[in-house]
């Protein structure tokens, strides 16, 4: 049996991925034809250009890949110009319902209320908040004891506020003293309970856990694989703009691409079917036309309810129309589409993993000028009204 640990429980990130390694860079000179030194010249321009994109980045989006022009190499961001970019469409200054919408007691919890398809929160342990009608767990005990009642399963945990899965866990049933996992690892139950009372004093949900589609769990298998959906509000409406299948490893509980195995496919916004899907980044990318477990086709499959996703994203963005950009994670369920987390800090690092493409491109930054310029507009009415 294995003990509750942050390590091994609760879904932990792994450290970042060191820069690029000598091996790599040996690599990509006998694989590509790009010598050291210009390997290291371009990743310094683009280091010193607009995106600040780092050597990290430049492997592992494959930049050193002659095939690909300076002008594309140009179009991708990293980590602080994802983060620049997404400043740019959701200003703070225009976006003053930010934290509620972080906050993922609140946020669901408006959704259901609105009638919006999302999860169903069944409790909520915090040590001190008040959460209305929601059942609170003020201690481990409390924890324990909402965990041994069976009609609770399966239940799927994560913290009222974070982002990438970060310790979240899939839970399927409880044994006397111990927890049966969503990955069939078991648990110590009064180990876990303990410790989501030391780590997530401030809140951590028990949701009803979703169960997957048919169609696509017999393909990937029952672990939920959300469809991100990312919107822009560039006019009056929200308006789709890229979409991307988080498909999980075989052995995860959630779908984070962070996780070994798991895998990104490229969805065609019109037609929902699968174009291309990856694993892995860099000099590890690996082409999947069918999956490696159940040998399934990936490619070319037709999500489910596509329309209805589309849709939901849509209706969902326009509650709160002041975001200029949103990632959903939309789960497809037998019951539907329904909304896991709004995101609005989306990570296009996704989009340019599973597309080989920058977010930056010129099908998109027309797009993105125009959110930014409708947001600066609006602050400036801001400022007049307030002198």
């Amino acid at each position: 049996m294995t003990t509750a640990t942050l390590d091994n429980t609760l879904l932990e990130k792994t450290a970042p991925a060191a820069a690029a390694s000598s091996p790599a860079i040996v690599q990509v000179a006998k694989e590509f034809g790009v010598s050291p030194i210009k390997q290291l010249r371009q990743s310094l321009a683009l280091r010193l250009g607009k995106n600040k994109l780092t050597a990290k980045d430049y492997y592992a989006y494959g930049l050193y890949d002659p095939a690909m022009s300076a002008e594309a190499r140009r179009e991708y961001v990293g980590i602080t110009s994802n983060i620049a970019l997404n400043a740019r469409l959701s200003p703070r200054a225009a976006v003053p319902t930010a934290a509620f919408v972080g906050n993922k007691v609140l946020y669901t919890s408006l959704l259901r209320q609105l009638g919006i398809a999302t999860t169903e929160t069944l409790a909520v342990a915090s040590t001190h908040r008040h959460f209305g009608t929601l059942p609170t767990l003020r201690d481990a005990e409390a924890i324990k004891t909402f965990l041994k009642d069976a009609s609770n399963y399966p239940v799927f945990g994560k913290p009222a506020h974070g982002s990438e899965s970060v310790g979240s866990v899939l839970l399927t049933g409880c044994n006397g003293t111990t927890l049966t996992l969503g990955n069939g690892k078991t648990v110590d139950l009064e180990g876990f309970c303990k410790e989501v009372t030391a780590k997530y004093a401030g809140g951590y949900l028990f949701q009803k856990a979703l169960v997957q589609h048919e169609t696509l769990a017999n393909i990937t298998g029952s672990a939920i694989g959300c469809v991100r959906i990312v919107t822009a509000m560039d006019g009056e409406a929200p308006r789709p703009v890229y979409s991307v299948w988080k498909i999980p490893a075989a052995t995860a509980m959630s779908d984070n691409f962070w996780q070994d195995g798991s895998m990104l496919a490229h969805i065609d916004l019109d037609s929902g079917v699968v174009q291309a899907c990856r694993q892995g980044s860099g000099l590890d990318t690996v082409e999947i036309k069918q999956h490696p477990k159940s040998g399934a086709a990936v490619v070319g499959t037709l999500m489910p309810d596509w329309q209805a996703a589309i849709d939901l994203a849509r209706e969902a963005h326009a509650i709160f129309p002041e975001f200029g950009v949103c990632g959903w994670d939309i789960a497809m369920t037998d019951e539907g589409p329904k909304i896991v987390e709004c995101n609005d800090n989306p990570s296009h690092s996704l989009y340019q993993l599973a597309t080989r493409r920058g977010v930056l491109h010129t099908g998109f930054s027309p797009i993105w000028d125009a959110v930014s310029e409708r947001q600066q507009a609006k602050i400036a009415r801001m400022k007049k009204i307030a002198k």
